[in-house]
């Protein structure tokens, strides 16, 4: 792969996606005892990995590459896309190796290379250590400086718009939104004046914005410790202090309780309690008169809904009649009606059927109704009361 003569380094392309694939841990088959994953990757940066790195280490002794040619650019990169997919994967054998060897330094040469694209691929390789949020890559950052490199790419691109200054913003964007308090405190303490003129993006400063307030927060821990209790929403007293009332309060779990629903302290509780029952006895009143108002309306409806066709109504003069209709026939004698005929009221066991029942009503305004009752089966009982007043001996033809 490193001695590949195409100036298009074909070979040198299909080599280094078959190296990824042998070095890639998802790849290697687990064992029963897991160590040959281990074993592997011990062998691989013992030696093999030196092999890799020999090109860059070669050209980057200055503070320039010493080769800029294109496929010398070329190859640079593809080492460079190994070395990120490592950093990546391989968490303790790449870290040993990149602050052993001092790697990230060597690699930030290549920021000031003339190719674009290997600049790029620098920058990615220092993203990807960034983004793992290691203290240890952290401190080897600080110590060495090497955000240096970086902000003179920044400074030499100047205003223009391109990959290479989005690439740079959205690297200390990350620093400042994940708030990584060690990274930020060396930008701001070593870079903030090369920086400060910058004021097309908010990135730098809301750096500095977080660089004051970890400065406020160490020179007053209380101020700390009041911002934690109010992001918790929270506000404790000592236990001994509390009264009754908020201990109530601070023990009920906010989980259970609804949306919308507001907090009421007991006291206001028991203050409110009359209010409330007071309107609440008021409708309930109001509500059983206008039922005992409905029940009366029906009661007269009902008592309306059962008159007949027949009914009659006359006005008093304030004296309750009772209105009585009697026929002709009920006055003859050996009529069912008549005293001493088998059919009368007077005798016992006899009931009448054949007269027609009358109702008196009558109203608190004097009104006086008369219903009415016709008999639907008229002939047949005059049938019954004949049979019933015919002597024995016509009553056993008369059956017959």
């Amino acid at each position: 792969m490193i001695c590949d003569t195409d100036p298009e380094l074909g070979g040198a392309v299909q080599l280094m996606g078959l190296l990824r694939t042998l070095v890639d841990p998802e790849n290697m088959l687990a064992t029963a005892n897991k160590t040959e994953k281990t074993e592997f990757l011990g062998f691989f940066y013992k030696h093999c990995m030196h092999v890799l790195t020999a090109p860059l280490l070669a050209n980057t002794t200055e503070d320039k590459p010493s080769k800029d040619d294109f496929q010398t650019a070329q190859l640079l990169a593809l080492v460079l896309e190994l070395l990120t997919f490592c950093v990546e994967h391989h968490t303790y054998h790449i870290k040993n190796y990149i602050i052993n060897k001092d790697i990230l330094r060597r690699v930030l040469v290549l920021m000031a290379s003339k190719h674009a694209f290997l600049a790029l691929c620098a920058l990615r390789f220092k993203r990807k250590i960034i983004g793992l949020k290691d203290e240890f890559y952290n401190r080897y950052i600080m110590k060495s400086f090497l955000f240096e490199p970086v902000v003179k790419a920044f400074l030499n691109n100047g205003s223009r718009y391109n990959l290479m200054n989005s690439a740079i913003i959205e690297m200390f964007e990350f620093i400042r939104v994940e708030d990584i308090k060690s990274l930020t405190a060396h930008v701001i303490e070593n870079y903030w004046k090369a920086l400060e003129d910058v004021d097309y993006v908010q990135t730098f400063k809301g750096l500095k914005l977080r660089f004051e307030q970890q400065r406020e927060r160490q020179d007053n821990p209380k101020l700390d410790s009041m911002r934690s209790i109010l992001r918790n929403h929270r506000y404790r007293r000592d236990a001994r202090t509390l009264e009754d009332e908020e201990e109530m309060w601070f023990n009920t779990d906010e989980d259970d309780m609804e949306d919308g629903e507001a907090v009421v302290s007991p006291s206001d509780k028991t203050k409110n309690d009359d209010d409330i029952m007071d309107p609440i006895s008021k409708f309930m009143e109001r509500k059983k008169l206008k039922e005992s108002e409905e029940k009366e309306v029906l009661l007269k409806t009902n008592l309306s809904g059962r008159q007949s066709p027949s009914f009659k109504l006359s006005l008093s003069s304030g004296t309750k009649t009772n209105l009585t209709s009697q026929s002709p026939a009920t006055n003859l004698p050996g009529s069912p009606g008549s005293p001493g005929s088998p059919g009368s009221p007077g005798s016992p066991g006899s009931v009448p059927k054949n007269t027609s029942q009358t109702a008196a009503i009558t109203t608190k305004g004097g009104l006086v109704g008369l219903v009415d009752y016709p008999d639907d089966d008229e002939d047949d009982d005059e049938d019954e009361d004949k049979e019933d007043t015919l002597p024995l001996s016509k009553k056993a033809k008369f059956e017959s």
